[in-house]
């Protein structure tokens, strides 16, 4: 008797067993995800070539031989470095001879000015006449006319003697020479291309679309191909709020830090982050469900049963998409899974990775 006893209550301890596993093993497992208020942001990458501020093609004021070159392609110089040298030698006894006329402008000035001062003071006893006055006085002004010219024709020829050296108008690299030794140049020839290597700028367009979502720019970065690893703080310095043909709008971005990898013509990306509003419910891209009417829906689980839920979505950013209406911070969605799903189903919480077994 005693036998049949164990028997049935090991039968019995079988069964509930087996019921328990059954009805554990019915629950759909999924993902899940709590949401949270956060803000919404998007990213934004545009491509481009970096751009030097200053390029200068010099060239030279004045007509002359090519006597001396101190810099060659690849020379980097600083502001007010010697370049090019031209013979001077015209200009330099043009000089010599305008600052003689100073001088003989400066002479004839001071006779004329004794003059008229003596002719006063013989005025006042009465032994010379208004007019000889008058004439020593023109004598004087005459003579400050021609000492004034004097002046300006002694700067011009200091001019053209100056001239006849090429200086740097900025710091840079010679990435260009048009000209050499010996060579006949006229006023206006070009001779070398300067190229500045500090504060280059990255130009890009940006799409008419994306316009309007400058208001919400929080942060831009330049990544150079090259590096793509790299990600160099910039800052929008000009925008462009004109746009071209293809109804985009040109965007500078520069960066004030220096580095030897930002170098003139490097192909580089501008990124953009945008946030677009603060304290927002924001739903992972996984949870939502497009019905075949076009509207959206999730699983939102409570008490370990998935609920359908349909929901207004709003703008996407790169975290997910912003909820207009439909769901609230702290709700659980279901992010894997959620494709078999039916309404009221009974659901197991697990990880990625328990999903995957």
């Amino acid at each position: 008797m005693r036998f049949y006893q164990r028997f049935f209550y090991c039968s019995l301890f079988l069964l509930l067993h087996a019921f328990t596993v059954n009805a554990q093993s019915s629950d759909v497992r999924v993902v899940t995800h709590k949401l949270t208020a956060s803000s919404l942001t998007s990213d934004l990458v545009l491509s481009g070539t970096l751009k030097p501020l200053r390029k200068a093609d010099l060239s030279i004021a004045v007509e002359s031989l090519v006597t001396a070159l101190h810099v060659d392609v690849g020379s980097n110089v600083k502001k007010g470095d010697l370049l090019l040298e031209l013979d001077n030698e015209l200009a330099k006894q043009q000089h010599i001879r305008a600052l003689a006329q100073v001088d003989e402008a400066e002479t004839l000035t001071k006779e004329a000015k004794r003059l008229w001062d003596e002719g006063l003071r013989l005025q006042k006893q009465s032994h010379i006449a208004q007019s000889e006055i008058s004439a020593l006085e023109s004598n004087v002004t005459l003579a400050q006319s021609r000492l004034a010219q004097a002046h300006a024709d002694a700067f011009i020829a200091a001019k053209n003697l100056n001239d006849h050296k090429l200086y740097a108008p900025f710091d840079g690299v010679i990435s260009a020479r048009w000209t050499d030794y010996g060579q006949w140049l006229t006023r206006g020839d070009q001779v070398f291309t300067l190229v500045s290597l500090n504060n280059l700028r990255l130009d890009v367009q940006l799409p008419q679309e994306q316009l309007n979502n400058i208001k919400n720019l929080q942060s831009v970065s330049m990544q150079l191909d090259s590096q793509p690893n790299i990600q160099i703080p910039a800052r929008i310095d000009t925008l462009l709020t004109v746009g071209d043909s293809a109804r985009s709008f040109l965007v500078r971005v520069m960066t004030d830090k220096e580095s030897p990898l930002l170098l003139p013509g490097v192909s580089a990306q501008a990124l953009f982050n945008f946030e677009h509003q603060k304290n927002a419910v924001i739903l992972p891209k996984d949870a939502v469900l497009r019905n075949v009417d076009g509207n959206y829906t999730v699983f939102v689980v409570k008490d370990g049963i998935a609920k359908r839920r349909s929901i207004v979505l709003g703008k996407l950013g790169k975290n997910g998409y912003l909820i207009e209406n439909g769901l609230m911070a702290n709700e659980l969605v279901v992010t894997r899974g959620n494709e078999l799903l039916i309404d009221g189903a009974s659901v197991a919480i697990v990880n990625e990775l328990e999903l995957a077994q």
